[in-house]
């Protein structure tokens, strides 16, 4: 649980615990660990990211994002990472996005990348990088940083899109290179970016209020990639390399949906982060549970350490599960009841009470004396309807734990 990503180099300054993804790699093949004692452990928060493209194979650290595979894509090879396209592509993103990492909002950071773009088209096209609070749904809540051209004119290019909500611009570029810079105050929540480098002095456009206002302060993932639409991008055209975390703190977790069924038949709900689960219940028990898709994000392990495990209980008794994240609460149904409840482990990991982060959200817990079940949801409007209109068959216990949405 403590080896170090492959094919990427990693700088270390403090020796403390690493797990989840980045544990589970196996060793060094290219990368080198400077400054820090064989066998000793590592901390993730202090490492600084150098990834070189050099193995022309996608390293673990990264999974793909991509609007239009067939038309716009991303290829390792000569390394480094070519945006490649058709005139088939409509303004279509080709990213890759850092697998569970993220910056901590709530800490400095700083990050460049070396990007080349060299066609001068009336199509547009560009190659960058940024972050984003959704690695899912990027073009919601997104920063861009890159170099591109549009209408015979050859730029530098920034976008913010939060919510729908577009702030973008240009500076014009001679050059066909050129090594991009992004950095950040938490204090003053101040993001600067700049083709000079780090901070206000160097910056060319300053957010102000955007990563811990608007935003939330929530966590950041960071991608690199680019888009294209309408033109041909062959090899060498538009490539990234050389990307740098030079400073930061990152939060490395397994985030996941957690998924929900409905049982007509047994007028229960059951969740599950577990996709082996949730196929399995699609495929072999879709008469029995209705699926109702995934209700809020948890984590699979304790990679963030201000994560508590969420326990599942089965009853053969009242035919239903039961989920708890108070360790009293479990260990009482343990030592008092196991003639009613059978402990089934950790369902999930969340944030408990007094450890909320403040982009997190409740999960509402409710216990119905009629149906001798419990039902939890991160949904305000689910919430508000059952103590509004079914306080009779449904009683508000309060907040179960804290997830995302």
């Amino acid at each position: 649980m403590h080896a170090v990503i492959r094919n990427v180099s990693w700088v270390v300054a403090a020796v403390v615990a690493v797990g989840g993804v980045f544990g589970e790699l196996g060793g060094i093949a290219r990368g080198q660990v400077i400054g820090v004692a064989e066998g000793s452990n590592l901390f993730l928060g202090e490492l600084i990211l150098r990834e070189n493209f050099d193995d022309n194979e996608r390293s673990a650290i990264w999974r793909v994002y991509a609007e239009d595979s067939d038309n716009c894509s991303l290829v390792e090879t000569d390394h480094r990472l070519e945006l490649r396209a058709n005139p088939a592509a409509r303004d279509a993103l080709a990213l890759y996005v850092s697998n569970a990492w993220r910056f901590d909002p709530n800490a400095d950071f700083s990050l460049k990348v070396d990007l080349r773009y060299t066609p001068v088209t009336y199509a547009r096209g560009w190659i960058g990088f940024g972050l984003t609070t959704n690695s899912d749904k990027p073009r919601e809540r997104q920063i861009v940083l890159g170099i591109g051209a549009a209408d015979l004119y050859t730029h530098f290019l920034y976008k913010v899109i939060d919510n729908g909500v577009l702030d973008t611009g240009s500076v014009f570029r001679l050059a066909n290179t050129a090594t991009m810079y992004l950095s950040y105050d938490a204090s003053a929540d101040e993001l600067y970016i700049s083709d000079a480098g780090y901070g206000p002095g160097n910056a060319w456009k300053t957010f102000t209020g955007l990563i811990q206002g608007r935003w939330g302060g929530k966590p950041l993932y960071v991608w690199t990639g680019g888009s294209a639409d309408g033109l041909a991008l062959g090899s060498g055209q538009a490539f990234a390399d050389n990307l740098l975390v030079e400073s930061g703190a990152v939060l490395e977790a397994s985030l996941r949906d957690v998924y929900r069924f409905w049982s007509p038949k047994i007028e229960k709900h059951f969740y599950t982060i577990d996709t082996g689960e949730k196929e399995a219940l699609l495929t072999n028990s879709s008469h029995v549970w209705t699926y109702e898709g995934p209700v809020f994000a948890a984590f699979r392990d304790d990679s963030d350490p201000a994560t508590r495990p969420v326990y599942r209980f089965w009853s053969n008794k009242l035919s239903g599960h039961f989920y708890t994240i108070d360790e009293h609460e479990k260990n009482r149904l343990i030592q008092e009841q196991q003639h009613v409840w059978i402990f089934e482990g950790v369902a999930f990991y969340a944030y408990p009470p007094g450890l909320r982060p403040a982009w997190a959200c409740p999960v509402y817990r409710f216990w119905s004396p009629a149906k001798s079940t419990h039902f939890y949801t991160a949904s305000q409007t689910e919430k508000d309807d059952l103590i509004a209109r079914q306080s009779k068959v449904w009683t508000y216990e309060g907040i179960a734990w804290y997830a995302v949405k």
